[in-house]
Order: C-alpha cells, then structure tokens, then sequence
C-alpha cells in the first residue's frame, strides 16, 4: 500500500508535535489507517453517490426503527404492511429537501436551471426491501442492542437501550454535583450567548505550544495528578509548523490520507486538545490512567461514571469505526450502496425515462418543418427534432427499481474489536449543557463540522443525551464527501440529465456532497459515528416557551489507536486554582506570616480571593533583597500554572484558529465539484 521504509511510530516519550513532526500520522503499520474527512478526498472517508431513492430507504428506516418495539413488530406482517403505506404516503417535498442541498453553492436552482425535482421517490419495491433489511437489524439489535440507523459507505450506530439506568442516573448526579460546583460562575462557552454551560470542555486549558509544561513520559496519573506533578515539567517549545510537500516518508506524509495536500490551518501549531489515556482491563472494563483534563480529581466517583461510559461506548465504535487496510475498508457495518450502479445512465437510453418517445405524442405538433427532421438517403424520416424537444420537456425519470435483497452480515469480525486490537486507547471527554430560558428560547443550529484538527487524530464519536427537559425535538444531520473522479461511467457528453435527477444533484459543477439523513438527540439515546461524517445539529427549541429548558449531553472522541498523540499524562493539570489549592488550602491567615511576602505576591496574582495569601503578601515573613530578586528573575505569572483568565484568552484564540480552518475546511469541502461535462 505504501513504502516498505517504515519510521517508528509514536509511542512513550515521542509524539506528533513532541520529538516527532507535527503533522506525523502512522499511516504504514501494517498498512492499515483510520480515516478522518477532515481533508477532501482521503481514502476511506468517501461515500459512494447515492440515488435519492436509497438516501430516502435510510431516512425512513431510521424513523420506523425509532418506534416502539419495532424490533418485535417487523416480524408482524399487518403492521409491516400498515408502516409500508404510511412511508408510501409521505410528502415527497420534505423528503427530498432532507437528500438534496440544492440550495448549497455549486447546485444550480430556479426553473430549468439545474436537475428537476422528483415527483415521486419511494415504490412498494422499495419499502419491501427496507422491511427485510429491518428484520436482519432486528436481529443484529436483538444481538447487540445497537442499530445501524444510515449506513451505506460507513454507519451511524444509535441506541436509547445500551446505558442502562443506573448509569443514566449516575450521569445525571454528575452533571447536577458539576453544575452545583459553577453556581456562582458558570462557564459559559464564548460566543453562545450564555446557553451553552461547559462543565467539563477540552478548549479550556489545552496543550498551548510555548506556555503548557510537559513531560516526554506519561508520568501523570489520577488521583495524584495535581498534588505531585501540577507546575512540574519543561515548557514545550513553540515552533513554526514544518510542512513538507509531497510524499516524505519520514514524517508519512501522503495526499491521499490527510497529508501534505491538505490546507495549514487545518493543522495546529498553536494548541491541542489533550486527550486522558484509558487502559483496556482483561476483565472487561476500562480503567483511566491519566487525568481528564478539566475534572478535578478529587471526583472519582465522575471519574467512575465516565469509565464506564467509555466502556459502554467501546461496542458502539466497534460497530461504527473503521479502519482501512491495504485500500480495503475493514468494518462491522456496511461498506458499499444497496443499489448497483446503472448499466446504462445515458440520456439517450429511451429506458431511463417514461414515457418512452415512440409511445409519446404531441397534443399539436403542428406542421412539421423541413428543418425539424432528418431524414436517411431515402428520405426516410429518422429523427423529429420538434417532438422530441416536447418529449423532453414531459419527460420523467425512470427510477432503479430495488435491488433484489441480500443481507449484509452486520458485526465485528474475530478479531477485530478494539479490545482485541489494542490494549490502551486515547479519549477525550465534553461535558455540556444547553440552557433555554423564555428570554433565550432557542440556541441556533450549528454549521457542518467534523471533530478535532488533524494534530488531534479523532477517528470516532460517542455521544450520550441523558437529559432533556422542555424542548422540541432536535437532530444530528449527516452527510459525506464523495470522489470526484467519476471516469468510469458509461454515458456520452453531456448526456447526465437523468443521473442528475436520480442522484440528486448537479454533475455539472456541483459539491461533491453526499446527505444521509438526520437522527433525533432524544434522551436516553446514544450515537456513535466515525469521523468520515460532516455533522451538524439542528436548533434547539423551548417547547413551552414559558419555561426555562435545557439538554444535556456528554461526548467522548476516540483518538486514533495507532497514532499517540500527547495526552494528560504527559501534562500536569494547568489549572492554578487546583495547584494553589493543594499547595495552600491549608493556609490561614494566622499562618500566613510563615509565607514570604515575595512569594505570596506571586502566586497570589491573578487569585485576589485567596485571603490567606492576600495576608501573607502584605504581612508575610520578607525575603533578604538577594532572594527577592532571584525569585523576581527566576518566577514570573508566566512560570506558574495558567489563572484561569489566561485560560480563556487561550480558549478565545483556539476558537479563532479553528473558526478559520471551519471556513477553510467547508470552502475545501464544497469546492471540489463534479465534471461531468468533460465526459
């Protein structure tokens, strides 16, 4: 797959950004990697082009498996035939608005200038073979707990069953225990207006190049995290980024999976999220073996309830991430499109389109001008130009009818589980909060995103939902990039009319774009997806907007297992007010006096709350002028912990970057069309 020159990958002491380039991805073992659509057109981050019709058979399987005990019922053929006239009557323009981003740049609208819409998507045939699809889900459900809600070329897992509820309610404790901790000074997250809380959230106290301390081995640890190792380390140098061009094996870089192709920013020099580093138990569970950066310690019952979180979330990423070997895709979910490509997609295939012109007959063609036909040697009239401008304009597409069903074998392989793959995995945990008010009913919807910047090497996504209250249904939307090199279909110049109309979208210069659907974030609910899926959420609205409401959800991102990147046990906690507290919580203004003044004053700056050291910088023991100077020279804010107003102006300029690559990232994304043209 690639060279066989093969560097070492990163491990304990060398990581991306640490002993090793920045932009370093360990794509050679065992020719294997784990993609990511956070650059255009990576190897196994593309969806195939999917008829409307098939986009349509996922949405509606989504919603029939959203029923109640539907996993019971697919087996009953009165109620598989009243939910097969139920889809049958659905509005067709609601429908194809949620397949078709007509209105994205690149697709053309207005009458005549871009494909007509679909009069009709879904057919009896179509909805039978979603009932058979569903009774192999039933199964694999009945199985595992886990439903494959949109799949095609990777899979969205769903479940409202899989954390059962003594961990909802152990969730739900810790999130009120967090929130109780804030009540005086929530953490509000910048630019949300004060709706969304952050209780725990990797852009507050992120590795920052040239002021976080470090350690090259993974010394830190949980519980003595911040009482042996905070303000302890060397700070990690600040570098400008190295961009190789092309290939370069040292540092495997490759433009097929992420590399030098892809736009700077979509890479950080400046900052990282810090995942903690959990260990894969033999029996079962998983234990966390470094900190989570933003969670005090001093929780370990959090630190508990997020273990097994993760644990739980370990089948769902099972069944969701995958991994690519040797240009294969390795998955325990579907790979490819149920239907097969057209035969013959050209225009002027008289099949694709009904009524068929020898069947069609203008209502007042008129006399027929010598300019309106070509006629053969004989005078044989061969072709009649005006009727077929008006068949044309009658026209409508003729749709692939289902496929003839067969079952895809739906599970992870023997061994092929994470569990049996890896014995330590990387994760990194947000802890959040909507909160509506009657003067604040609604947050906004969300742009299209993926999780993470390169250097953070996100490969999956587990959210958890465990708490709504008093607001109106909301959803994840999805959708993927697809390849545009489409050279091998079989269909003459500018002859892709019908394609344009079954597929959905502008062969012309359109975004390469794939929809796949949308799944509510109801409570209870959990989602797993990999990183391959743009995502976006949809607003957040007060039901009764008379009252306050809220939503809450926690997420896990699963780091890639074959790429360590620098992690919190590699970092001290940053937080100043946990060094300060561990370092003076005991300290009272009666024995503040035994502080110098010198130090007090410095660690005391940025923290006017502490009393004890306020008193120690005004009464406290002073320091010869030699010491006092030395530790002027030798200390600064700069040497200790971050306060936590140095936190959020970090926060505030990681948010910056990544608001910058967001808009790259979708002018990238969106900028690679269609050229159908050139057929």
């Amino acid at each position: 797959m690639f060279s066989d020159k093969k560097p070492d990958p990163p491990t304990v002491g060398r990581y991306p950004g640490l002993g090793m380039n920045l932009r370093y991805h360990n794509y050679h073992h065992e020719g294997e990697i784990y993609p990511t659509a956070i650059h255009y057109n990576s190897v196994g981050a593309e969806s195939d082009m999917l008829l409307v019709r098939e986009a349509a058979m996922m949405i509606v399987m989504n919603q029939l498996t959203d029923k109640p005990d539907w996993h019971v019922k697919v087996f009953d053929e009165a109620i598989t035939e009243k939910w097969i006239q139920e889809a049958l009557a659905l509005p067709v323009d609601p429908l194809y608005d949620e397949i078709v981003q007509h209105m994205n740049p690149g697709f053309r609208s207005g009458a005549g200038s871009g494909p007509d819409r679909l009069k009709y998507i879904l057919d009896r045939g179509c909805l039978e073979y979603c009932i058979k699809e569903l009774r192999v889900k039933a199964k694999f459900f009945e199985k595992t707990g886990l439903v494959p809600a949109l799949d095609a070329n990777a899979t969205v897992i769903k479940s409202d069953t899989f954390i059962d509820d003594t961990l909802h309610e152990r969730l739900r404790n810790a999130f009120a225990k967090l929130k109780e901790e804030q009540k005086d000074n929530p953490d509000w997250h910048p630019r949300t207006n004060d709706m969304v809380q952050n209780l725990v959230h990797p852009s507050l106290y992120p590795l920052v190049y040239g002021r976080s301390r470090v350690f090259r081995d993974e010394v830190v640890g949980v519980e003595d995290a911040v009482d042996k190792w905070s303000g302890k380390g060397e700070v990690i140098p600040k570098k400008p980024a190295d961009v190789p061009s092309g290939y370069d094996n040292r540092y495997h870089i490759n433009w097929a999976v992420n590399g030098s192709d892809s736009h700077k920013l979509f890479w950080s020099d400046a900052f990282q999220w810090l995942p903690s580093n959990v260990k894969l138990m033999d029996d079962g569970s998983v234990k966390l073996t470094s900190y989570i950066n933003n969670l005090h310690p001093k929780h370990s019952d959090i630190y508990e309830t997020v273990e097994k979180l993760i644990e739980r979330a370990l089948p769902a990423w099972d069944h969701s991430v995958s991994f690519v070997r040797d240009w294969d895709i390795v998955s325990a979910g579907r790979t490819e499109a149920r239907f097969p490509r057209p035969e013959n997609p050209d225009d002027e295939n008289e099949e694709n389109w009904t009524p068929r012109i020898d069947d069609f007959t203008p209502h007042d063609a008129g006399e027929v001008e010598y300019e309106d036909v070509i006629r053969d040697a004989d005078g044989e009239l061969l072709y009649d130009t005006r009727k077929k401008n008006a068949w044309e304009e009658i026209r409508e597409p003729v749709q692939p009818e289902a496929p003839e069903f067969k079952a895809w074998d739906y599970g992870v392989k023997p061994g092929m589980s994470l569990r049996e793959r890896f014995k330590d995995l990387q994760v990194i945990v947000k802890m959040a909060s909507i909160e509506l008010t009657p003067d604040k009913p609604t947050f906004p919807a969300g742009g299209w995103h993926v999780e993470g910047q390169m250097n953070e090497h996100i490969v999956g996504t587990a959210l958890y939902y465990l708490d709504s209250e008093n607001v109106k249904p909301s959803y994840l939307q999805f959708r993927m990039q697809t390849d545009y090199y489409q050279e091998d279909w079989n269909i003459g110049q500018d002859a892709f009319g019908w394609m344009e109309q079954v597929y959905g979208t502008n062969l012309r210069g359109g975004d390469c774009l794939q929809r796949y659907g949308k799944i509510e974030t109801k409570q209870g609910r959990l989602l797993a997806f990999p990183n391959v899926f743009h995502h976006r959420v949809s607003p957040v609205e007060l039901d009764d907007k008379s009252k306050p409401g809220h939503r809450r959800f926690i997420a896990l991102w699963l780091i890639d297992p074959r790429t360590r990147i620098i992690n919190t046990g590699n970092v001290p906690p940053q937080q100043k007010n946990w060094w300060m507290e561990s370092a003076f919580g005991g300290l009272n203004e009666g024995s503040a006096k035994n502080v110098p003044n010198a130090v007090a004053k410095l660690v005391s700056e940025g923290e006017p709350e502490h009393a004890a050291l306020k008193a120690a910088a005004e009464s406290g023991n002073p320091l010869p002028e030699e010491l006092v100077n030395m530790v002027q020279t030798e200390a600064d804010e700069s040497t200790m912990p971050m306060s936590l107003e140095e936190a959020k102006e970090h926060r505030l300029k990681l948010m910056d970057e990544r608001t910058s690559y967001q808009r790259d990232a979708e002018q990238s994304w969106s900028g690679i069309q269609y050229s159908f043209c050139e057929h």
